[in-house]
């Protein structure tokens, strides 16, 4: 009885949930809907949407999507600032357990797909009962995020995200639909476009042709003709720098040759 006396006295608190998959989208509203402390606001199936939104209405809580098919979640919160949007996050993700035990070592609530109401009211009731968890505490884990996973590459597969060591990644090449990641020990088969792969990898990587990407701390040798750039990995494989993509490797080339 005490705990409904306590939840009558409390204001309910205004939430725009952020999914760009409309069946889990329309299921985590339902939960919203139904949960007696919740208000919803406004919903968002892009980066651009949510964004927008976040401003306009200013939520006390956001239920965010980590993987969205335009951006991260973490991009829609850079582009925000504090003075915007002062509420708290708890983030909904399909990541495997590594990126779960980098949220639970900072305290910061998660859900992760499929999730049971439960689960949900559980973690309405942390983050509501911990008034220190707000935007400033998501900034800091978000930089945290980013220093510990220096060394991995996200690479998201349907429902799945697998984490890759970008130094032990020599090159990557398209069959079909699928792109083949070439590794020191090992190889794996994902369904990515070379294309999106772009947007998702540190600078070091550089486009050469229509269908490969290289690391280019991987590039044993290069041998610039006059016609044709033809590039020799550690792994003995080469590949040609074809003209559409020459121009954008050499400025690449050129920039990282500055930085390291």
């Amino acid at each position: 009885m005490g705990h409904q006396r306590n939840t009558d006295k409390m204001k309910k608190l205004s939430v725009v949930v952020v999914d760009d998959e409309g069946p889990a989208l329309r299921r985590v509203v339902k939960m919203v809907n139904e949960h007696p402390l919740l208000e919803l606001i406004g919903t968002a199936m892009t980066a651009g949407d949510a964004t927008r939104i976040i401003v306009e209405t200013k939520p006390d809580l956001l239920l965010l999507d980590i993987q969205l098919k335009d951006a991260t979640a973490f991009d829609v919160l850079e582009n925000l600032e504090e003075d915007t949007f002062k509420g708290k996050v708890i983030f909904i993700t399909a990541y495997d357990h590594y990126a779960i035990k980098a949220f639970e070592l900072r305290a910061l609530d998660y859900l992760m797909k499929p999730f049971k109401p439960e689960r949900f009211h559980e973690a309405i009731e942390r983050v509501v009962g911990n008034d220190k968890v707000g935007f400033h505490k998501v900034r800091d884990i978000m930089e945290g995020l980013k220093k510990s996973n220096t060394e991995l590459v996200v690479v998201p597969e349907g429902i799945k995200n697998y984490f890759l060591n970008r130094n032990s990644i020599q090159y990557i090449y398209a069959e079909g639909y699928y792109a083949n990641f070439v590794m020191d020990d090992d190889k794996k088969l994902l369904r990515i476009s070379l294309k999106k792969l772009e947007s998702l990898l540190p600078h070091s990587f550089v486009r050469v042709n229509k269908s490969a990407i290289v690391n280019y701390n991987r590039i044993s040798e290069l041998v610039n003709n006059k016609s044709t750039i033809k590039l020799i990995m550690e792994d003995g494989n080469e590949f040609q720098v074809s003209d559409a993509f020459s121009h954008g490797f050499k400025k690449m080339m050129h920039e990282l040759l500055h930085t390291y």
